[in-house]
Order: C-alpha cells, then sequence, then structure tokens
C-alpha cells in the first residue's frame, strides 16, 4: 500500500507532533494494520517524557511513534503471511523476536537480544493511522468483543505471564499494590485464579465501589490504615503471594515484609531508577522468591479466550477516551491526571 499517513512522533521529551510519514512498506512476514484503537501505557508517558529507562540504555531513541496496546483490522498481507484475511479483527503481542537465538528457540522471544518491541524498541508504535508488524504475531479477536475492549488485551497478558510465574494456588492469599490498569486486572487474574482472599493496596478511594462493590474483593488505603497489620489481620497471616504494580520503589520494601516465609513476590513495573534498595537479608532468611517479569510472552490467546468468556472485566477499566486527533492531550492527561478517576485512557478513531 503506498502513500502516507498521519503519525504523532516523540521528537523530544515532552514535545509530541502529527507528522505525515510514508505508510510502512511491508516484507513477506508482515501485516499492515489500520489502528482503530490504543491505550496509554505508563511505557508510553515515559518515552513522552523523556524519563523511561530504555532511553539511558541505548534501547529507544527519538524520534518515535509510541504505542504498544492497540487493535486494528488487517490492511495488506504481506506474501508469506496466511491464516488472516483483509478487514479481520486484530491485536498485536508487542515483542517481535529474531526467531533464530536460543531465546526465541525456547520460546522466549521476549528476551531475545536482537528483538524489537512495537512502539518501544526500534519499531514505531500505535499513534498512526497504520501500523507494520511481523504476522507471527498478531491474533484474532474473537466475536463480542470490541475494538476498545481488545486494546486492554495486551496489559491483560502482561499480568497473565506475571500470574504464571508465580503460580497461585488455589486458596493462596494474595496482595496486589496499585490500582492502576495493570493492578486491577491483576487483582482480577488472581481471584479467577483461585485465590484465598485478594487485597489491592492504593494511597486513594476512588477505586474502591469497584473494586469491593463490583468485583468483590478488598481495597487497603494505605493512607488511612496501616497496611502489613490490617491486611494480616484479614488473611490470619502473611501474604502467599504479592504482586508490586506501583512502580514506585518506595513500595518495594513493604511488599517485602508483606510477603510470607516461603512466598512469593513479582514485579511487574518499572521504577525509572538504576538501583533501587531492597531488603536482600529479609527475602534470603526467609525463603522469599522474587520474579522479574518482561512483557507478555504466549499469553495473548489465553488473555483473548478469558476476555471472550466473560471472565476478566476490562470494560470497567476504561475511563476516558480521546480522539486520534487529540492524542497530545490524552498523553499529557494520562501524565497529570493523578486522582482524577483515571485507570486505562484509550486513543479511539472515529
Amino acid at each position: 500500500m503506498k502513500g502516507t499517513m498521519q503519525a504523532f512522533r516523540v521528537t523530544a521529551p515532552l514535545k509530541i507532533e502529527k507528522q505525515e510519514v510514508p505508510i510502512p512498506q511491508l516484507e513477506p512476514h508482515e501485516v499492515l494494520i489500520r489502528v482503530l484503537a490504543t491505550g496509554i501505557c505508563t511505557t508510553d508517558v515515559e518515552l513522552y517524557d523523556g524519563s523511561m529507562s530504555y532511553y539511558r540504555d541505548g534501547l529507544s531513541k527519538m524520534p518515535l511513534t509510541p504505542g504498544h496496546e492497540w487493535c486494528g483490522t488487517v490492511e495488506e498481507l504481506g506474501s508469506g503471511v496466511t491464516g488472516f484475511d483483509v478487514g479481520d479483527l486484530v491485536v498485536g503481542d508487542i515483542s517481535i523476536g529474531c526467531g533464530r537465538c536460543k531465546n526465541c528457540k525456547k520460546g522466549k522471544y521476549h528476551l531475545c537480544s536482537n528483538r524489537t518491541e512495537l512502539g518501544v524498541i526500534r519499531y514505531d508504535g500505535s499513534m498512526a493511522e497504520y501500523l507494520k508488524t511481523d504476522g507471527k504475531n498478531i491474533y484474532k479477536v474473537p466475536a463480542g468483543i470490541t475494538p476498545e475492549q481488545a486494546a486492554l488485551v495486551e496489559p491483560l497478558a502482561t499480568v497473565l505471564y506475571a500470574v504464571r510465574r508465580t503460580g497461585i494456588e488455589p486458596g493462596d492469599n494474595v496482595v496486589v499494590f496499585g490500582d492502576g490498569p495493570i493492578g486491577l486486572l491483576n487483582a482480577q487474574l488472581a481471584a479467577y485464579c483461585g485465590a484465598g482472599k485478594v487485597a489491592v493496596v492504593a494511597r486513594k478511594e476512588m477505586h474502591r465501589p469497584l473494586i469491593e462493590g463490583k468485583w468483590g474483593l478488598r481495597l487497603f488505603n494505605s493512607k488511612q490504615c496501616d497496611v502489613l497489620e490490617s491486611i494480616k489481620e484479614w488473611f490470619g497471616d502473611y501474604a502467599d503471594v504479592v504482586f508490586e504494580d506501583t512502580g514506585n520503589p518506595e513500595v518495594i520494601n513493604t511488599a517485602i515484609v508483606m510477603t510470607a516465609p516461603g512466598g512469593r513476590l513479582c514485579a511487574l513495573s518499572l521504577t525509572g531508577r538504576d538501583t533501587v534498595p531492597v531488603k536482600l537479608e529479609y527475602i534470603t532468611s526467609r525463603d522469599i522468591t522474587l520474579y522479574g517479569t518482561l512483557a507478555s510472552p504466549n499469553s495473548f490467546a489465553p488473555a483473548l479466550n478469558m476476555m471472550a468468556a466473560g471472565k476478566i472485566d476490562v470494560e470497567s477499566c476504561i475511563s476516558h477516551r480521546y480522539s486520534f486527533e487529540q492524542t497530545p492531550e490524552a498523553l499529557e492527561f494520562a501524565r497529570t491526571s493523578h486522582g482524577q478517576g483515571r485507570i486505562k485512557v484509550l486513543i479511539v478513531k472515529d
């Protein structure tokens, strides 16, 4: 497909410009997608404001078209792509491995040293009219899921990968630090996987009706109670599994102390810092397993199936919608709107 398109490009910290750029041309293994919806992630905000650690590491550089949580329709297929038709509603995995290295051959393509990440590392993303991606990375969206809901498959798949790594067992008591999109999806998924009790720790009250009233979980406001003692009293013990979903470096040691001896602690969020002090002696002396998780490998298909079956409520996690032309306003709102009811901000095509 020849011609030009409109794309929003980060050209400097806190500067995003609408530019007319060529429509991506396809290699045989690639597909062209007409973007319908894009979710704004904290990663996108950090790419926008310049704080993303990948800039310091040399993995990402400006100018860049951000956006990795997306849904769209197939516009064009490379000659080597099969199993899809023009017009199919699809989503796509962010991590694109080389397919040849040891990690790729093990199915750990998100750890490929030569990988690209759509909208993040050496690959333009979905804040544009069109994007291209590898044909092996896309998935058809089941009937009954809207494009806006499908744009949340990527964060749900990220949480699913983390939950699989920690191995939540039936009856485990789980604590989730954070009530952003990742935290809210994480809490729901923990309950779905058989957790006995699920506690969400946050610094505000605005999502209590959703967490407790709609989903039947518990919210503990860290500004109103001693969360460690309050949750221990509710659980009757420390937590079997803890997820740190805030990206706040001050939270990690609270999460460590919250974890039971022999328990599991999973860090999903980046802090933006090179180093973060942790209670290593506490981890070692209590045989706690600490997991780091990156991206969402091999998790898109089951995440879509859970959404299609109505097991996870993603619709309630969509709080704000902006048009494509309002992309700069959407990013700035996502950056500055703490405490204004924000969960997931979407950019939606007319």
